[in-house]
């Protein structure tokens, strides 16, 4: 179909063709999908409440507080304060290639209620209050809160007589997933300065100095002092993630380094980031990637070649 004969349907179904806008709205909640089908420059939006932002397909630029900008890809997510204004850059979005978001808005009282109850059940082992800070703006990848938000689409556009308790259970549990990705990002950069307070620092400190050799449990219980019940119960609280499966994201985050920017084989990378199988190390690195070791290789080292 010729772009203009395109672009006039369009026109004639969405109201503009810059950050359409369809909204779904609950209780506590409300959910924005948006669409961008030509290429603009410096587009203000804003929400009263809390917002979590996902990309969904396309590339934004985003500009926060003129000293946060950044290249805001597919299931990658924001928390942003109310009120807090974002200037978008949409440098690639198309007709045929439209660039999708969500910003999904949140009643603050729902935020305290859930940080509450995470403090009065499940309380850190250094005493820290859980909460959502919506300062510590970009949240990454993290699969958890990515499939929780894409669960929570699916409920507030179905037509499903229960969506009132559905999205009151899932937004609890998106909050919960937040609070745990935020404090693991927080101790993960300030591993150091938790040390003589936090129980959990002493073992991710222990994880990262020895991560190319044989890592075992019973040792990061004796660095943490605890038992190994109580260890597992505590990391997967404040992380959200088991120590062995925090062990296997450190041991492929080093080997995407490795695999990038060394001239290492994918076997001599396996072994020195403390991996005992190239099999395991494959299924491994393909799950938290999306990819095997050596395709990644591959392609990395075009991208390198290509810039040179």
């Amino acid at each position: 179909m010729p772009l203009n004969s395109l672009r006039q349907r369009l026109e004639k179904r969405l109201q503009t063709l810059i950050e359409n806008r369809s909204v779904y709205t609950l209780e506590n909640s409300e959910l924005n999908l948006f669409e961008t089908y030509q290429r603009c420059y410096a587009v203000e939006l804003q929400f009263r409440d809390p917002i979590a932002v996902m990309m969904i397909q396309g590339k934004k630029m985003m500009h926060l507080r003129e000293k946060h900008h950044f290249d805001f890809l597919p299931n990658q997510s924001l928390i942003l304060p109310a009120n807090e204004t974002m200037r978008i850059d949409f440098p690639e979005a198309t007709l045929t290639n439209p660039t999708r978001c969500l910003a999904l808005a949140i009643s603050p009282d729902l935020i305290r209620a859930v940080a509450s109850d995470l403090n009065e059940r499940f309380p850190k082992l250094d005493r820290e209050p859980w909460n959502v800070d919506c300062e510590k703006f970009y949240l990454g990848d993290d699969p958890r809160v990515a499939q929780t938000i894409h669960q929570l689409v699916q409920i507030f556009t179905d037509d499903e007589p229960a969506k009132e308790l559905l999205a009151s259970l899932k937004l609890r549990e998106l909050l919960v997933r937040v609070m745990q990705t935020q404090a693991r990002t927080l101790l993960l950069e300030q591993c150091k300065r938790f040390l003589n307070h936090n129980r959990i620092a002493a073992a991710i400190d222990y994880i990262r100095t020895h991560l190319c050799e044989r890592i075992r449990i019973d040792d990061l219980c004796k660095k943490s002092c605890m038992s190994k019940a109580q260890f597992f119960r505590a990391f997967k609280q404040e992380l959200g993630i088991t120590p062995v499966e925090f062990i296997n994201q450190e041991r492929v985050k080093r080997a995407k380094e490795l695999l990038a920017y060394s001239r290492l084989s994918v076997s001599e990378v396996c072994f020195q980031v403390g991996f005992g199988s190239l099999a395991y190390f494959d299924r491994v690195f393909k799950h938290y990637v999306g990819m095997s070791p050596r395709r990644y290789q591959q392609e990395s080292l075009a991208k390198l070649n290509g810039q040179c």
